[in-house]
């Protein structure tokens, strides 16, 4: 089942094209990589579907909705965004229960915290935290939102082993509880054994989508790393795959 599909969407920024015609689909109940260089389009692509930013021309549809005409009580998509963004007048505590009191999900606190080992930090207010503690508060927020689709923008960034260990445990609970969740990030040793499906996507275009299994078939690329330097260097002779 498609849960997302992204229709031609195009995105300027002055006379740059961001997104260039980017077309994909995202299938329901999988751990989606979204992979591409520096400067492909992929944090244009998540901002859009976030809703931050509106296409050009193009269309994005959510279970056959397009999105931008999804109330924001219903809209059911999280994120974990590349540069978080906190209220440094509330501690960490105060972001977990502001976000918590929104969703009627103050249940998952002590959880977060506990797993996400923020609890000597509860008191503290951002600017005093630790780029990693930064991003495990903001992966706390994002969970805490009620939502069907995960989006997470370079998640690990700042995160030590263990804590790289917890997020992925986390994200593939969310795939066994029939969400999904999409990643982007650009350590591909990290997320080879959890993705189901990945989209490589290079200057706003796709390039091609599918499983590792369907990408690789009669090739000798035998890990994702192998597989992106592959499609990066060899990009206009590989057939896109909008599934």
């Amino acid at each position: 089942m498609t849960l997302v599909e992204f229709n031609h969407v195009v995105h300027r920024f002055a006379q740059e094209f961001a997104l260039d015609g980017l077309s994909f689909v995202l299938p329901e109940n999988k751990v989606v990589g979204l992979i591409g260089a520096n400067g492909a389009g992929k944090t244009t692509a998540i901002r859009h579907m976030i809703r931050y930013l509106k296409p050009d021309s193009g269309s994005i549809i959510y279970r056959g909705e397009d999105i931008y005409g999804i109330s924001n009580e219903r809209y059911p998509i999280t994120c974990i965004p590349d540069s978080p963004i906190f209220y440094e007048e509330l501690t960490v505590m105060e972001h977990l229960q502001f976000v918590a009191a929104m969703y009627g999900t103050r249940a998952k606190i002590d959880v977060l915290v506990s797993r996400l080992e923020l609890k000597k930090h509860l008191d503290k207010y951002p600017m005093a935290l630790s780029k990693g503690t930064r991003q495990k508060l903001s992966i706390a927020c994002a969970l805490l939102r009620n939502h069907e689709l995960l989006i997470a923008d370079e998640p690990f960034s700042g995160l030590d082993p263990g804590q790289i260990k917890v997020l992925k445990d986390i994200m593939l609970e969310e795939k066994e509880d029939g969400r999904t969740v999409m990643l982007s990030t650009h350590l591909l040793e990290v997320i080879e054994n959890i993705c189901d499906y990945y989209i490589f996507i290079d200057e706003g275009k796709l390039i091609t989508q599918g499983t590792f299994e369907d990408l690789t078939h009669g090739t000798p690329w035998d890990t994702l790393e192998k597989l992106y330097i592959h499609l990066s260097r060899n990009k206009e002779e590989v057939p896109v795959h909008e599934q």
